[in-house]
């Protein structure tokens, strides 16, 4: 009669053994590979990108409170956040390459997947905006592209000193030796060709924005009858209030309403 070591018989119809451990990398890959997990990770980067649009529009719209709303503000995220600044940034970047690159894959597919156009297309009946999705999508990608270059790094556009010396943007300082954003933004916008540039950069991402949002709760599987109206009237309120806010600031500096502060422009 053999004779089985203690713990190595298992009844039949007992609880299986529990699999070892798998590593996080394949999982993760695995759902950037499906279509179903690019189309999730797609909504919920999208949910987060208009959190920080927001976010950044209220920010901006400091310049209407005066050069120390805004310098001190723009002081307390660079200096006082510390090394956190920059791992915000480093996550916003990440976010933005997940949305970009997965929506475009996405497209890709789809495309692939039906070489042949459809007879009768279904896009009859779909929106201007989820018909155009990848092209405003390009279209903001661009604009941020030449929003960093513009603002953040100053690589395209100067300022005027008092002596009529042309200034990088980062070179101003205000009178307490802070990087002065206030007379940065006024000399962007002071020029009509880079205010009216943004004017369109913003219609595009309004576009975008107006049916992403509404996507985005659908993907995730909360938008049903019951929410549907309340989610589309949602996502035209965040639309509409990221389309007005940044646009009163392009339009509102190029009017005057905040006036250049002495020395600068």
């Amino acid at each position: 009669m053999a004779v089985y070591p203690v713990g190595t018989v298992r009844h039949p119809k007992g609880m299986p053994e529990a699999d070892e451990a798998l590593p996080a990398g394949p999982f993760v890959a695995a759902v950037l590979r499906s279509s179903v997990g690019g189309k999730v990770l797609v909504a919920l980067t999208g949910l987060a990108l208009v959190g920080f649009v927001i976010f950044h529009m209220i920010g901006n719209l400091k310049v209407f409170q005066g050069p120390d709303a805004i310098n001190g503000y723009a002081y307390f995220l660079k200096h006082d956040l510390g090394v956190l600044i920059w791992i915000a940034r480093a996550g916003l970047l990440t976010l933005f390459v997940l949305h970009l690159g997965l929506a475009l894959r996405l497209t890709l597919r789809s495309r692939a997947a039906r070489p042949v156009a459809y007879r009768h297309p279904g896009s009859v009946q779909a929106t201007t905006a989820s018909r155009t999705m990848i092209g405003t999508g390009v279209v903001v990608g661009l604009f941020v592209a030449y929003h960093l270059a513009h603002f953040t790094f100053g690589w395209v556009h100067t300022a005027t000193d008092p002596d009529g010396r042309s200034v990088n943007y980062l070179d101003l300082r205000d009178a307490q030796g802070r990087h002065d954003v206030y007379s940065m933004v006024v000399a962007g916008f002071g020029n009509p060709a880079i205010a009216g540039l943004y004017v369109v950069a913003q219609l595009a991402l309004f576009v975008h924005l107006l049916h992403g949002i509404q996507s985005s709760f659908q993907t995730l599987g909360l938008k049903n009858r019951r929410f549907a109206s309340c989610i589309w009237w949602l996502g035209l309120i965040l639309a509409l209030s990221v389309l007005l806010g940044n646009i009163v600031i392009v339009v509102g500096v190029n009017l005057g309403w905040a006036p250049p502060v002495t020395g600068t422009g």
